[in-house]
């Protein structure tokens, strides 16, 4: 079930959790995190301490989990729903990799960490 906690920093995530993953130690997962200020966005609203974390299924490539903290969480959150959850999205990661992200938008950040697979 997707969340999101409206702090400051705002806080969003989706299915596992790093923990869970190695609680279970059974599903073999590849993480990326990648920080806000390492894009145009990030940099202009100044947001040193955002980031994005995606873990992913090492053989099916599958979205196990997403976790982001910082500005607009719980709106960059939507696209990695989608990828998710709709038929279309078939759950991988390939369908944010692929899709064109406009720059210098915040969602770049989501687009960047999923590019690290």
């Amino acid at each position: 079930m997707p969340h999101a906690i409206f702090t400051s920093p705002q806080i969003a995530g989706v299915g596992f959790t790093e923990q869970e993953l190695r609680n279970q130690n059974q599903i073999s997962y590849v993480k990326s995190i990648y920080p806000y200020i390492n894009t145009a966005m990030g940099k202009a609203i100044e947001d040193q301490d955002g980031f994005v974390k995606f873990l992913i299924d090492k053989k099916s490539k599958k979205i196990l989990g997403y976790h982001i903290i910082g500005s607009c969480a719980s709106i960059l959150i939507h696209e990695v729903l989608v990828a998710m959850m709709s038929d279309n999205g078939n759950g991988t990661i390939d369908r944010i990799v692929e899709t064109t992200h406009v720059h210098a938008a915040l969602s770049e950040v989501v687009m960047r960490a999923a590019a690290e697979f």
